[in-house]
């Protein structure tokens, strides 16, 4: 069973690297297929518990941390998805991972990065509030993780996967990530230790969305993606980015779906957004 999933997987990401982008998009939905089939076989001998709209699988030492995690998921489901525009077919899968290192490994992450959530091909992957929040009593841990928890971030990466068919820039996700879980589910923002980051674009969205993952970018990155999302939506209203996500959902390119909605292209775009700084 295991070899045909990978065998499944492997034929996927083949035909993702040989198809035009366009297919390649509308192709996303058989790798996302395959690799939930992946996660379910490796997380089979996990505990697992189900509301009405994911299943969260989860180990020992985990017990509330999952009970918590399933009623976030299903307070966030509704909001979102409303805005959005989208609500999954299926149930959507949430793992939780009892430290940074067992999360890591799924990606063959090295010990330097660390992350509390991660969304992939339908999946989405939690830091055990164990981990990041050992230091707090139970009461507390709950509250921050409520207020600051990734599950409504990378549920949100999901809504954008599945309502574009992976059709996006990462510039845009990050940023709707980040806004929508501000201003639709009220989850705070961090406590902001960091030296604030100038949310202008000093690069080309081409090169931004190649920076994300470079340490040295990263904060960058994230500051500007947001400040270009709330601006998008400041200037263009709310209901425009449903309307964006719905086009790129039919293959089309950034720059034909922002002059369909917003009446200009991207250049258009960025040109008022500079005029804005």
């Amino acid at each position: 069973m295991e070899r045909l999933i990978a065998i499944v997987i492997i034929f996927c990401l083949f035909m993702m690297l040989i198809l035009p982008e366009p297919i390649c998009a509308m192709g996303s939905g058989a790798l996302r297929s395959a690799y939930q089939a992946l996660f379910f076989w490796e997380t089979r001998n996990w505990s697992t518990i189900e509301g009405d709209h994911c299943i969260i699988k989860y180990q020992e030492g985990d017990e509330k941390n999952a009970v918590l995690t399933l009623q976030e998921m299903e307070r966030f489901y509704e909001p979102l998805g409303e805005y959005f525009g989208y609500f999954p077919e299926k149930k959507v899968p949430v793992a939780i991972y009892r430290d940074k290192s067992s999360l890591n490994n799924v990606f063959g992450w090295g010990s330097d990065t660390g992350a509390m959530g991660v969304y992939w091909a339908g999946v989405i992957r939690l830091l055990s509030p164990d981990d990041w929040l050992g230091e707090l009593n139970r009461a507390a841990q709950e509250e921050v993780f409520r207020q600051q928890g990734p599950i409504a971030h990378e549920y949100i990466h999901l809504l954008v996967d599945y309502k574009t068919r992976g059709n996006y820039p990462r510039w845009l996700t990050e940023g709707l990530a980040q806004f929508g879980e501000k201003h639709f589910v009220s989850v705070a923002a961090e406590a902001d230790t960091r030296e604030k980051q100038p949310a202008f674009l000093e690069i080309s969205l081409a090169d931004l969305d190649k920076k994300f993952d470079d340490p040295q970018w990263q904060e960058y990155c994230y500051a500007v993606s947001e400040d270009m999302v709330s601006f998008l939506v400041e200037n263009y209203g709310a209901d425009c980015i449903p309307l964006l996500l719905e086009e790129l959902g039919k293959g089309e390119e950034l720059d034909s779906v922002f002059s369909k909605i917003l009446g200009v292209d991207s250049g258009g775009f960025l040109k008022k957004y500079y005029s804005s700084a």
